[in-house]
């Protein structure tokens, strides 16, 4: 980047900014003695998810200004200013100040878990190691920046149907307690037949507003359950495997988990990290119980000596065989980098047009299903108006 835009951003994150709250360092600030509701705002903001942009966002201005030759303390302290997410601005101030006491910036990152994981850890450190951390904090933001596009695509495939579910269900569920107990009461007078259809639906109707405490109670058990299940190793390896066992849905999950590997492999191989710890640094950081399993049994077979493909080679259903005939080559032709790289492009290529597909087939598939839903409620409700106007 040039002088010019490196002394734009200067001046941007240099502003004055009205809005300024303080300072708060975690593990140094004692916000203790302020009121309740503040503290609870703080439990509140301590609990929220650093977006991917935001991080994205940082790794690229602090590759930026560490290129041009400012402190990392001076380039910390200048972000936390400027950062608009509340709790990324008290972490990236916590980082400063432990820089600020001598600790190097992946160790004052590993104090946040939750934050910055694993796989960003190890760039982070290998950067430091080889003297290029701005080097690999572009790299970084360019993995975060492509991970946050895939993940946007995949919410914006998926926000289609579940707003028209919810809705259908909301509006399915005011006809049952609302419209439903009247109409009966209509029939009910009418002296009039009901068809199977209304009868069904009249007694859900029924059913529904004399156990709706039930329905409620069940529900959240089963939820209460659920999640303690899939707390438990066993159950999180289980629901693991059912979501790439998902139709359609399975596919793009494996797509992504393996596109994050393969482009975050690539970072770290070209960082001079021993592909071993590397490997170990990936396992760490994967989001998915069966990834992370095998991606330890791999770094033992590495170690013995054995290739990365070949011992990837033996699940298919996590790698499929493209993953591992392409990391064969980099490993034959000690470009493994590149070959990471090549298929991270291919991988996020294949998302999208999944994604295109996806929506494709969504959108039929919920008219139809709302189509089903109103074409059941309407017979049900107008079969014995009819039947009552032929009596007529």
């Amino acid at each position: 980047m040039d002088e010019f835009s490196v002394n734009e951003i200067l001046e941007s994150l240099g502003e004055e900014d009205e809005h300024q709250r303080d300072v708060v360092i975690y593990g140094l600030t004692d916000r203790s003695h302020l009121p309740f509701w503040v503290r609870l705002n703080d439990a509140w903001i301590d609990r929220q998810r650093v977006p991917l942009k935001e991080k994205s966002y940082f790794f690229h201005l602090m590759a930026v200004m560490l290129d041009a030759g400012i402190p990392m303390l001076s380039a910390l302290q200048l972000l936390a200013k400027k950062t608009t997410h509340e709790r990324f601005r008290r972490v990236i101030s916590t980082l400063a100040h432990n820089v600020e006491a001598g600790r190097p910036l992946s160790d004052a990152m590993s104090k946040f878990p939750m934050v910055f994981d694993e796989a960003e850890l190890g760039v982070i450190k290998s950067g430091e190691a080889i003297g290029r951390l701005d080097e690999m904090l572009a790299r970084l933001s360019a993995q975060v920046e492509r991970t946050h596009e895939v993940h946007m695509k995949l919410r914006g495939a998926m926000t289609y149907p579940i707003v028209v579910v919810v809705v259908l269900f909301v509006a399915t569920l005011v006809v049952m307690t609302l419209v439903i107990p009247q109409l009966k009461q209509f029939f009910a007078q009418s002296g009039v037949e009901l068809p199977w259809l209304t009868r069904m639906v009249v007694g859900s109707s029924s059913l529904f507003l004399s156990y709706w405490w039930a329905f409620v109670l069940g529900s959240l058990l089963a939820f209460v359950l659920a999640s303690m299940y899939g707390n438990t190793r066993g159950g999180q390896i289980r629901f693991d495997y059912w979501k790439l066992k998902l139709p359609i849905i399975g596919g793009l999950i494996q797509k992504a988990i393996v596109a994050k590997f393969v482009r975050m492999l690539g970072v770290l191989a070209s960082s001079g990290l021993p592909i071993n710890q590397s490997l170990a640094i990936l396992g760490e950081s994967m989001d998915h119980s069966l990834y992370e399993m095998k991606l330890k049994e791999v770094v033992v077979k590495v170690e013995r000596g054995e290739k990365i493909s070949a011992s990837l080679a033996t699940t298919p259903f996590l790698f499929p065989n493209t993953v591992t005939q392409m990391l064969s080559i980099g490993e034959s032709s000690a470009t493994l980098d590149q070959a990471a790289e090549k298929l991270a492009d291919h991988y996020e290529r294949e998302i999208g047009h999944s994604i295109k597909n996806l929506t494709t087939i969504l959108e039929p598939l919920v008219i139809v299903f709302v189509g089903a839903a109103v074409g059941v409620l309407a017979l049900a409700i107008l079969g014995p108006v009819f039947s009552l106007s032929e009596l007529v």
